[in-house]
């Protein structure tokens, strides 16, 4: 297979703009060396911006930006989606950063592979969306700090919509010492998404079996930094996130790509709930023992468990986890940098 991209734009001024366009064919698949959700696209857009480097009476710096990107299926040319967004990012006098987004897609997106059956006979219509998103840094000189974000969403299709929160304070402790925390909560309501694959009744091929579902995301991060001097340093980072996904109704998919009723409801309902939680912990030393050198000692620990049944209680899902056998590891990395002119002169 293969892939290609295309950009043209002005990088410099206030105003600045670019035309871009990528495409990937059905046949191409770097997965061995990355990561690609579904080939077959091509995708053009645009990006228009302002940017205000220079401080002013009002802002220390700001910037608007606006893209408009398009989809369509490389082998088809079929549409399969139309984002606008729009963000603005200011920072104010007393180093406050206050940032804003709008997104908006005005209609349904055409999903070609979430039925997954390994065609494109089988769409599935999205529905429009808009999102409004905001947050807020305070000023990082301080000794104390926080980060607030949240925003939510409106898809009308199947009644479904979303919010999301995130706090973050930090403290700095001294020159040294500094500690975070992160709380990251996403909530979605009558979402939708592929469940399994199952013979229905008085019916001879396999169907796919979607639900219109509650998906609730918790998350939680400590991390902590000790600087010992310019070269030696400490991390520690604890992080326990919860996953939950509570399948409400089970559709079958028509030909116009839209969600009918299950006949037998309760045939999927034990299976498909979803009740997932991980813990990781990582301690990692570093010493840049010369300039562009490195050694780099981590320690991780992990437990992950998942199960069908939810479980609404921190406590119990802790405790589920850490009944589990725990992952740990430890990986050791050194990176010498070698200079060639320095053999070059010792030569001489």
């Amino acid at each position: 297979g293969f892939a290609g991209m295309l950009a043209v734009g002005k990088t410099s001024g206030k105003y600045q703009y670019e035309l871009f366009s990528s495409f990937e064919d059905d046949k191409y698949n770097p997965n061995d060396l990355g990561f690609l959700y579904s080939n077959n696209s091509i995708t053009n857009g645009i990006n228009l911006g302002y940017f205000q480097t220079s401080e002013n009476k009002r802002f220390i710096n700001s910037d608007i930006n606006l893209q408009v990107r398009h989809e369509t299926l490389f082998t088809d040319n079929k549409f399969t989606d139309l984002n606008l967004e729009l963000e603005s990012k200011v920072t104010l006098k007393r180093y406050l950063t206050i940032f804003a987004r709008i997104k908006a897609s005005p209609y349904e997106e055409v999903d070609y592979y979430e039925a997954r059956t390994n065609n494109l006979f089988n769409p599935l219509k999205r529905s429009k969306y808009i999102y409004i998103g905001s947050w807020v840094s305070s000023d990082y000189r301080k000794k104390i700090a926080i980060d607030i974000g949240g925003g939510g969403a409106i898809s009308p299709l199947y009644s479904g919509y979303m919010y999301r929160l995130r706090i973050s304070p930090r403290i700095r402790f001294n020159d040294k010492l500094s500690l975070r925390y992160i709380l990251s909560i996403k909530n979605r309501y009558n979402d939708i998404g592929f469940v399994k694959d199952t013979i229905l009744e008085n019916q001879e091929n396999y169907q796919p079996i979607f639900g219109i579902r509650n998906t609730y995301m918790v998350t939680n991060v400590l991390s902590a930094s000790y600087i010992v001097n310019n070269k030696i340093s400490f991390n520690l980072k604890l992080r326990y996130h919860l996953d939950q996904v509570e399948n409400l109704k089970f559709k079958t998919l028509d030909d116009n790509g839209y969600l009918n009723d299950v006949n037998n409801q309760l045939a999927f309902v034990d299976e498909t709930n979803i009740n997932y939680s991980t813990w990781t912990s990582d301690i990692n030393f570093s010493w840049w023992f010369a300039p562009g050198s490195q050694v780099k000692l981590v320690w991780k620990n992990a437990v992950d468990n998942q199960t069908n049944f939810l479980r609404n209680n921190w406590s119990e899902n802790i405790e589920d986890s850490f009944n589990l056998p725990l992952q740990n590891s430890v990986s050791l990395k050194v990176i010498y940098y070698l200079d060639y002119l320095y053999f070059k002169r010792s030569k001489k």
